[in-house]
């Protein structure tokens, strides 16, 4: 193999997530609720209520924050779990002895994970089309997926932060009440516009509420709150990346096994 490429952050990084990916698809039943869990969401509370799904801009809203939800729900559970059962078992180790630093470890886990997550949309969006009257052109549908994608990130760094700070029985728990809290605290559960005003000014300073923001505008259904909204973004995502990277870089220098 050539040696030259054994020292390349991103080869290292897509080796790594090749190889957490395989493990994952393995066991499918550790995944096949996260893939669904927006489509079921859709499927029980949006789809039953007519109204809301004969009216397009409605219907578009909702589907546009179960597809949030379900970036995040996948996000949380992948990544907390990925990380913290790596750090229980040999293969943790193992990575740990590559030449690559925390940097690449990162990137591994959201090129694995992020996958994952992003697989959760597709059934949503069959589902909506068969079912609602929720349209969007072919080019805001494809702008809408990479705002997911790239919003997400937030969702993907926080898991990787439990991952390092806890043991995967507890990551589980912590992902599970995370998840309720950022869901209805940025408004994937309650319209926003629903909130009181404290509340809708409280879930400026959630991820999910910046997600749903900026998908809910690239989707076209949303503009006002865009620009408090990729503040909010920018401020999580670079936060949390200097936080994940001093908890990998940690991570890295305790004993495996000890």
């Amino acid at each position: 193999m050539n040696t030259t490429a054994l020292k390349n952050p991103i080869y290292l990084a897509v080796v790594q997530a090749k190889f957490q990916l395989t493990e994952a698809i393995r066991i499918p039943i550790s995944i096949i609720m996260g893939l669904f869990a927006p489509s079921i969401g859709l499927l029980f509370f949006v789809i039953p209520q007519r109204a809301v799904a004969e009216d397009p801009e409605l219907s578009t809203a909702a589907v546009t924050g179960l597809a949030v939800f379900g970036m995040m729900v996948n996000s949380l559970f992948q990544f907390a779990i990925e990380v913290s059962q790596a750090r229980e078992r040999p293969w943790g180790a193992y990575t740990r002895s590559l030449p690559s630093g925390p940097g690449t470890r990162l990137l591994s886990y959201l090129l694995s994970s992020g996958v994952l997550s992003a697989v959760s949309v597709i059934p949503l969006v069959i589902l909506a089309a068969l079912t609602t009257e929720a349209t969007l052109t072919s080019p805001r549908l494809l702008a809408g997926i990479a705002a997911l994608l790239i919003t997400a990130v937030p969702f993907m760094l926080i898991g990787i932060a439990i991952g390092y700070l806890m043991s995967s029985k507890a990551a589980v728990a912590a992902a599970q009440v995370l998840m309720l809290a950022l869901a209805f605290g940025g408004g994937l559960f309650i319209p926003p516009r629903a909130f009181p005003d404290w509340l809708a000014n409280v879930s400026f300073a959630m991820p999910t509420r910046s997600a749903l923001e900026i998908s809910s505008w690239v989707a076209g259904i949303g503009t006002e709150h865009v620009a408090p909204a990729l503040v909010g973004f920018l401020a999580w995502s670079v936060g949390l990346t200097i936080i994940c990277l001093i908890l990998a870089t940690r991570d890295g220098d305790r004993e495996y096994g000890s």
